[in-house]
C-alpha cells in the first residue's frame, strides 16, 4: 500500500469509529487523547477493530504483542505503519 501518512491515520481513525459499539465521533476519541479505553470502547469493538484493519491495509496486528501500545489511535498507526514498512522491505 502506497498511502500516505495522513491518509492512514485517516483510515485507522474512521475503523476506530465503525468499529465502535456506541454512538462516537472522531472528536469525542480526540476529546479522549486518543485512548480508546476513555471512549468505551470494548473488548468486542477491538477484535472487530484488528479484523477491520487487516481487511483494509492488509497487516496483521497481535493484540497479544502489542495491547498496551494498541490502546491509543497513535499506537495503533504507528503498529500499521511500521507493518507497511516492514511489508515494503
Amino acid at each position: 500500500m502506497s498511502a500516505s501518512p495522513q491518509l492512514i491515520r485517516e483510515g485507522v481513525l474512521r475503523l476506530i469509529v465503525s468499529s465502535h459499539e456506541g454512538d462516537i465521533s472522531i472528536s469525542d476519541i480526540e476529546a479522549h487523547g486518543g485512548v480508546l479505553e476513555a471512549v468505551n470502547y470494548t473488548s468486542l469493538s477491538y477484535i472487530r477493530l484488528l479484523d477491520a484493519i487487516e481487511n483494509e491495509f492488509g497487516v496483521y496486528l497481535d493484540a497479544d504483542e502489542g495491547a498496551e501500545a494498541l490502546g491509543t489511535v497513535d499506537g495503533i498507526f504507528a503498529a500499521v505503519l511500521a507493518e507497511l514498512g516492514s511489508d515494503a522491505a
